[in-house]
């Protein structure tokens, strides 16, 4: 298991990373899950890591909905590094 940093929660809406609102772009597959940690109840859950395009920005990132529905978004790294 990598580490991530938990970005952040969304209604499956809008959710941006660097300034792209990945729920308007086609999510792309990468064939890879990790593990990841919700950051409340520490319960762990198996995400996909995902990349989306836009222009020539390209942001990677793991997701999933957590069992409340609510999607989580995580990025490699820790809090450390950014």
């Amino acid at each position: 298991m990598k580490d991530y940093m938990f970005m952040g929660y969304s209604n499956g809406k809008k959710f941006c990373i660097n300034g792209i609102d990945v729920f308007t772009h086609k999510w792309i597959t990468l064939g890879e899950c990790d593990i990841v940690l919700e950051p409340t109840t520490k319960k762990p859950y198996s995400f996909s890591l995902y990349k989306v395009e836009s222009g020539d920005r390209t942001v990677t990132f793991l997701a999933g909905q957590f069992s409340d529905g609510r999607w989580g978004f995580y990025c490699e790294g820790t809090d450390d590094d950014f």
